[in-house]
């Protein structure tokens, strides 16, 4: 299913403080790095937190490709990106493996999975922006299944913090399986994320954004399901209008 990338800008309203701005999708196929900086700075309120000793200096960040350093750098600014369900690793973790030398930089929350990008460093221009390695039990298993993720390291980072961003969002809504045509009246709410789709071998969902408003759909041909995360109750409870068959909805 493909929603149309029409916006309206009254469709969410909030009556406590200015939504957050969609103009980080503009730069998403232009400048990755840019895009994550604008959507977490948008998102994610300041907070005043003490640092601890395990976050990365600037001489630990100096080796990482930019997006990843530019990731931890937001991390010091926005410390919710600690707090992910799937944490990214404060100080990345040399593993070997089936396709030679990694870096591991995020794992799941239990352990099972992990993401990683060749290292060290071969020399050559994908240095900049290396390819992501999504690994299947890396420690239970010899030989691990890997598969190579569809973006590249800096517009993966923004998949990534799309996911977990609806994790620790204040306020979610969830809905059950549903025919794929009951979702076309948010084609007048969403703007569509241009990146490939997150985790095709699971759910492969794709994102999309209102102010105020997240969401990751995932659909076939004839069902879909649709996940959506807010930071104000109000922005969350204009979805009630869309009658959907919900499995959660934080009043």
């Amino acid at each position: 299913m493909t929603l149309s990338p029409r916006l309206s800008p009254h469709a969410v309203t909030s009556s406590t403080e200015p939504l957050p701005s969609l103009d980080w999708i503009d730069h998403v196929d232009t400048d990755p790095i840019r895009a994550l900086e604008m959507l977490v700075l948008a998102w994610y309120p300041a907070e005043e937190v003490e640092p601890g000793p395990e976050v990365p200096t600037d001489e630990d960040l100096a080796g990482l490709p930019p997006s990843l350093a530019a990731f931890h750098r937001l991390a010091r600014l926005r410390p919710a990106l600690r707090r992910f369900g799937n944490p990214m690793l404060e100080k990345p973790r040399r593993a070997e493996r089936s396709r030679g030398g990694l870096l591991v930089f995020a794992v799941e929350n239990q352990g099972c999975r992990d993401w990683s990008i060749p290292w060290p460093p071969q020399g050559g221009p994908a240095d900049a922006d290396p390819p992501v390695w999504f690994t299947e039990d890396p420690y239970g298993d010899e030989d691990p299944e890997m598969i190579l993720e569809a973006e590249p390291l800096s517009r993966f980072l923004l998949q990534f913090t799309l996911d977990q961003a609806s994790g620790i969002a204040p306020f979610n809504a969830w809905t059950y399986v549903m025919p794929v045509e009951r979702l076309e009246p948010l084609s007048d709410l969403l703007r569509p994320v241009p990146l490939a789709p997150w985790l095709p071998t699971y759910g492969s969902d794709l994102f999309y954004a209102a102010p105020g408003l997240l969401a990751s759909i995932s659909a076939d041909e004839a069902e879909a399901t649709a996940v959506f995360a807010a930071r104000d109750r109000e922005v969350l409870a204009s979805l009630r209008a869309y009658d959907f068959p919900w499995s959660r909805f934080d009043d």
